[in-house]
């Protein structure tokens, strides 16, 4: 009986420690949200998650749900298994025209999104793999009516040691293509010592901090670390066209985590500082669905190109929304900060 609560007593605290952390290079943090419990009964998240409720309207409830529980937009992979429901079938997404001028590519789990400008292409995560870059995302490219020799960027969301999501086919498309490889210069210096010999990550071309812009031709992409889920993690602000008018969205590489105040004032400032005064109108993430990019939502792109955006919200909706992160997200750090120790 000891040897097996021993042994789940281990069981418990490695899968604690591989949902929950990472190393950085010069630090670990565990945390990255609160238990249910903690969450639930501190009375001072649960005064902040009432205050968010002012901001649901009659139109922002799945909004609400999603960003105003213990953990935060998640995974769509992670949110089932933590409902016990199976897995969704990872296949290969028809490649989605969200915008005028942006596609979605890749599998149903993770994919990229690439943005055509007037002098190439940039294109955002590269998949797992050389592989999955080489069979997956090359033929979606190109299926998609563009042409991978025109990429000219690469700009990698997030990445962690060891592990090659959004980072694995830097390198092939980078020696293939000729393209320069972006990335937030804390996760570089994470990533690097930790590269894989059979995954090796592409060569460093460009560190991206708060502030940092891309240019290429008739478009600029303006960036923000959002150091919650990576050191490194980026916020991506996108100059878009839909139906022929321009607006702007932004990509959260790491979804709104917030496991200390150093991440919870980098995301305020995301919102407050960023998205409001600049009328960000959406968001997005390389894994469908953390956000209100779904994967029924791009079949609805796909069945109606013609029709209204579910990518977009009008302005004041919008506005609403990204007051509604902070307060949630507030919540959060707040009841791991009342759990600390």
């Amino acid at each position: 009986m000891v040897r097996n609560i021993a042994a789940q007593i281990v069981i418990a605290i490695s899968l604690a420690l591989i949902f929950q952390s990472f190393a950085s290079g010069q630090r670990i943090r565990r945390v990255l949200f609160p238990t249910v419990e903690q969450f639930d009964t501190s009375l001072e998240a649960q005064r902040l998650v009432n205050n968010a409720r002012q901001f649901i309207g009659d139109d922002l409830q799945r909004e609400f749900d999603l960003v105003c529980s213990n953990t935060g937009p998640e995974r769509a992979a992670l949110a089932r298994q933590r409902a016990g429901l199976p897995p969704i079938e990872n296949y290969t997404v028809e490649p989605t025209k969200v915008f005028d001028n942006m596609w979605y590519l890749g599998p149903t789990s993770q994919g990229a999104f690439v943005i055509r400008t007037n002098e190439g292409l940039i294109l955002i995560d590269t998949l797992n793999s050389t592989e999955e870059a080489r069979d997956i995302l090359v033929p979606s490219i190109e299926k998609a009516g563009l042409d991978p020799n025109q990429i000219k960027y690469i700009v990698l969301s997030h990445g962690h040691p060891g592990q090659t999501d959004h980072t694995g086919g830097a390198n092939y498309l980078q020696s293939t293509y000729g393209a320069q490889v972006a990335m937030g210069k804390p996760d570089w210096g994470a990533t690097l010592p930790h590269q894989s010999p059979d995954r090796p990550l592409a060569n460093r071309d460009i560190d991206i901090l708060t502030g940092s812009t891309l240019t290429l031709g008739n478009t600029t992409l303006s960036f923000a670390l959002e150091p919650g889920h990576s050191p490194g993690s980026l916020a991506m602000f996108i100059p878009v066209v839909w139906h022929g008018e321009p607006t702007m969205v932004m990509l959260l590489a790491g979804a709104i985590q917030t496991p200390d105040r150093e991440a919870f004032d980098a995301l305020e400032h995301i919102m407050n500082d960023i998205a409001k005064p600049r009328n960000i109108r959406g968001m997005l993430n390389t894994h469908p669905g953390i956000f209100q990019d779904t994967l029924t939502d791009m079949e609805t792109i796909r069945n109606n190109p013609n029709g209204p955006n579910p990518l977009l919200y009008d302005q004041e909706q919008a506005q609403r929304y990204w007051s509604m992160i902070i307060e949630c997200a507030r919540a959060r750090v707040t009841a791991l900060e009342e759990n600390a120790g």
